[in-house]
């Protein structure tokens, strides 16, 4: 095996790595998030509840005073509410996820930089590989069984692909093929065409239909204004997909397709740059363009025979 096709093994290594990181932190960040929050309103809760007479004054504690099933229930309820703040406080503290979150997200920024240095060039492989080793023994916490599960299920992070034509910076016709290859798509995921001008994006007409071994073709239109385009290979998943849809139907609708707000669960996997459409020139010039041709041919002509005749 030669030392680039190792280097790109290593690399290919580290960014399966990364997504089982990045899908880790996407699960455990937001529940941190809630856990936190409902820590913080079931104890303010319970604090609101415990000091009401003293808040709202004398009303309040004669009413309390007086009825003993309303001081029951009110204590009560602070009480079941304090309980619940130290559930989710302890919850969070027992689960350590803080320090985990803080771990997954300081190894995912190095495992970044060391695949950076890899394609770059600028770190021998066996020291790429050490560092490798104990970046990844810092995130024991993380099962690598995880990142299969994903594969398996309905994770669009696990979806690679490429487009193998057109190339970049050619000419195409308003009509073009388009080819290539996705990798790991599964149930719940959809790979989409996209067009790319300044920032914005327009999905194609259909989601594209990918063969078993992973290979698609399709026929894409664009008549766009911009002559210079870019073409992107999208994943989507289910959500996403019914927005895209939803999005087409309201285009096919009103007759006029807006540029199109990329929804949460829509990535892009590869992107084709530099694409400008074939200008046919007017009637007219085409018409003296190719009369001049011929002119200059039948000159050549002529004096191509000339000379044999002398």
């Amino acid at each position: 095996m030669s030392k680039i096709e190792t280097n790109e093994t290593l690399v290919k290594r580290i960014r399966d790595r990364r997504r089982n990181i990045r899908s880790f932190i996407d699960e455990l960040e937001p529940r941190g998030v809630r856990l936190t929050n409902f820590n913080i309103v079931c104890g303010g809760i319970a604090t609101l509840l415990t000091a009401t007479p003293a808040i709202f004054g004398k009303a309040v504690t004669d009413l309390v005073n007086t009825s003993v099933v309303t001081g029951r229930m009110l204590f009560a309820l602070a009480a079941l509410f304090s309980l619940m703040s130290t559930i989710a406080a302890n919850l969070y503290k027992s689960h350590d996820m803080a320090s985990r979150l803080a771990k997954a997200q300081s190894c995912d920024a190095k495992l970044e930089g060391l695949e950076t240095l890899l394609e770059l060039g600028q770190i021998p492989l066996k020291e790429a590989a050490t560092q490798y080793t104990r970046l990844i023994s810092e995130i024991s916490f993380i099962s690598d069984d995880r990142g299969r599960s994903l594969r398996r299920g309905l994770s669009s992070d696990w979806v690679k692909g490429e487009i193998h034509e057109p190339a970049p910076n050619t000419e195409v016709d308003d009509a073009f093929l388009c080819s290539g290859v996705v990798e790991g798509i599964g149930r719940g995921c959809h790979a989409w065409l996209v067009t790319e001008i300044e920032g914005l994006i327009w999905p194609k007409e259909r989601e594209i239909p990918v063969e078993k071994d992973g290979s698609w073709k399709e026929m894409i239109v664009e008549e766009g204004s911009i002559d210079t385009f870019s073409l992107s290979l999208y994943v989507a998943n289910n959500k996403a997909n019914r927005k895209i849809r939803a999005w087409l139907d309201k285009g096919d609708e009103r007759g006029d397709y807006s540029e199109f707000r990329r929804p949460r669960g829509m990535r892009r996997i590869v992107r084709v740059s530099g694409l400008r459409r074939k200008k046919i020139k007017p009637q007219k010039e085409q018409s003296v363009s190719e009369g001049l041709e011929s002119d200059k041919s039948l000159r050549s002509e002529r004096s191509v025979g000339a000379k044999g005749g002398s």
